[in-house]
């Protein structure tokens, strides 16, 4: 039902009566200026325990006291030292159509945080495959240039090592030492052993 703009409205609204207002509807009951029907229905509100006094039966019983030839009978002056009792706040139903729009929603922020920490994991393993990548291409080039410096080395000594056993195996088989003959020997040999090391060495590198 439509409720009129600027008018309040107290369905559900109870009260806890005090001792004067118990009087007041006790009164109510057995007076014969008041409709059978109203005070049929202020005696069940008295008759149930604890007594809460609907905000309607309240202005009902208002509006018959003034047609009644009493005092004037005020609301304000019933509800005096009594206690309004409210009633639950009702939780309107949600509209279906805005209820699958947020779960959308939901779904579709929970869709962008996985993406963004999945791409955060997939930066994570590609700087790793690329420093893992640059590390072996690393360690290749240190081996390669540690082969390379092992045939160098190997080369000098087998010349060096030629030179010398040709020189001291010249200087032997002469009854004297004959230095110039002892250099060419050594020399020749080592020019000979030079030539086949480098050839096995520029197959290496």
């Amino acid at each position: 039902a439509a409720h009129r703009k600027g008018v309040l409205e107290f369905d559900g609204v109870q009260v806890k009566p005090s001792s004067d207002l118990l009087t007041f509807l006790k009164d109510v009951c057995q007076s014969d200026e008041y409709a059978e029907s109203l005070k049929k229905q202020v005696r069940r509100v008295l008759d149930k325990h604890p007594v809460r006094v609907p905000f309607k039966t309240l202005k009902c019983v208002r509006d018959a006291a003034r047609k009644a030839s009493q005092p004037p009978v005020y609301l304000h002056e019933l509800l005096e030292r009594s206690e309004l009792c409210l009633p639950n706040p009702v939780t309107p139903p949600r509209n279906p159509e805005l209820e699958l729009r947020i779960q959308k929603l939901k779904a579709q922020q929970m869709n962008r945080e996985y993406d963004r920490m999945t791409a955060n994991v997939d930066r994570c393993r590609k700087s790793v495959g690329t420093a893992a990548a640059t590390s072996s291409a690393v360690g290749a080039e240190i081996r390669e240039v540690k082969k390379q410096s092992l045939a160098v080395v190997n080369l000098l000594l087998s010349i060096g090592g030629t030179f010398a056993f040709f020189y001291k195996a010249v200087e032997y088989s002469l009854p004297e030492p004959h230095i110039a003959a002892q250099v060419l020997a050594g020399l020749f040999a080592a020019i000979v052993v030079a030539v086949a090391e480098l050839y096995f060495v520029i197959k290496v590198i």
